[in-house]
């Protein structure tokens, strides 16, 4: 029963507040702990040195050790009663480990299940994601948030990626909080966890927010990146800038736009289609020329979505010519939109020509088969949304 006393050896307690966040490289500290062999609690008082485990790759967080509580006591004798009522021996260890957390998120028993999962990582038996999320959402639904911020923190030391679902649950969880300071330590700590790492974590939680409605905690968080000099990268920006966009708070987007620059993040082609495409949305065809016009200096193709955006712009200013050279050329390489052919047409008439007006409808019925619709529209703004989650 080896395998048993390593799952059911206590994990000393962990303090995930930034006050006592430890570099591992810094030295253990001596603190009491607990340890259970069988059903038997042995040594409560006694003393070990460096009882913590070593996460690679993990610049200034560790754990310091500590009284373990009754209560976590008690869920290790729990557990440890579970395994060894188990006669399938074709289930593995972290199988009915997996089942017995999953059991105590649906018992409402949150605080055992966090518990167990941070002591279970410590002996190197790791659940699946799903049982992470699976007690993420039984915690926003208890309206628990420090529980929920020390369950996120646990996911993100297990090295498992959270997930689209576990972001949601990370948004879900900010609506139900009011107080601003809960929503920054949280942050802080995430961003001790991932140091020296690329910030797709943080850019990923200022997405999702802003997603779920709560855009001002997506933008206090990017100013609160700005401020501690944490890592920001072109992802953050154009997460951002789109988040202004849609809010229409266009010169808060420019803004920022300069600001990116300035630190010296090079614009990509997101960062030039999402800036074009609030600018056409919100009226601004002045600033969307020039930022298209910047765009084309810096040597980037338009893509369907921006060469549609830019052939509005053009024919809604006026400039017939603009309109109609921006659509040839969108033709050479890619098939135009049927809103593409609308808006010249559209455009053409209104100046009064006609005849050349009249060869692009036929052009356009000759050839719907071939033209972008709206599924294309939309796959084309899902691969945005996959890069933004990648970045």
């Amino acid at each position: 029963m080896n395998w048993l006393r390593r799952v059911c050896r206590p994990l000393p307690r962990t303090l995930f507040s930034r006050s006592s966040l430890r570099h591992p490289c810094s030295g253990g500290r001596r603190g009491n702990c607990a340890l259970i062999v069988g059903a038997f609690l042995i040594g409560s008082r006694g003393r070990r040195s460096g009882f913590a485990p070593h996460l690679s790759g993990f610049p200034s967080v560790s754990y310091s050790t500590g009284l373990v509580s009754v209560e976590q006591e008690n869920a290790m004798k729990a557990l440890e009663l579970f395994i060894s009522t188990e006669k399938d021996e074709s289930i593995s260890v972290k199988e009915i480990c997996t089942i017995y957390i999953e059991k105590l998120c649906r018992s409402g028993n949150l605080s055992d299940a966090a518990y167990l999962l941070r002591h279970l990582h410590s002996r190197d038996i790791n659940v699946c994601l799903n049982t992470y999320n699976s007690l993420l959402t039984a915690i926003v639904e208890s309206n628990n948030f420090s529980l929920f911020s020390e369950v996120f923190k646990s996911l993100l030391i297990s090295n498992l990626p959270p997930d689209i679902t576990s972001y949601n649950k990370v948004a879900e969880a900010f609506q139900k909080v009011a107080d601003s300071d809960l929503v920054v330590n949280f942050i802080k700590d995430v961003c001790d966890i991932t140091f020296g790492k690329d910030p797709t974590v943080i850019n990923r939680i200022i997405f999702v927010a802003a997603k779920f409605g709560q855009i001002d905690k997506s933008l206090m968080i990017f100013k609160m990146l700005k401020n501690l000099d944490s890592k920001v990268d072109t992802v953050t920006f154009n997460t951002v800038l789109a988040i202004l966009g849609k809010a229409g708070r266009i010169n808060e987007m420019m803004a920022e736009f300069m600001v990116m620059k300035d630190l010296g993040h090079i614009p990509d082609m997101i960062t030039y289609s999402t800036l074009i495409n609030c600018l056409r949305r919100l009226g601004r065809l002045d600033l969307c020329k020039t930022i298209a016009n910047e765009m084309l200096e810096h040597g980037f193709e338009m893509d369907l979505l921006t060469s549609t955006a830019i052939v509005d712009v053009y024919g809604r200013a006026g400039h017939v010519e603009d309109a109609l050279g921006t659509f040839e050329e969108m033709k050479k390489s890619q098939h135009p939109s049927v809103y593409a052919y609308r808006s010249v047409i559209s455009d053409l008439k209104r100046a009064g020509k006609f005849e050349l007006a009249l060869r692009l409808s036929a052009e356009m019925n000759s050839s719907t088969t071939k033209l972008a619709g709206p599924e294309d529209f939309k796959q084309k703004r899902k691969s945005r949304w996959k890069i933004k989650q990648v970045g």
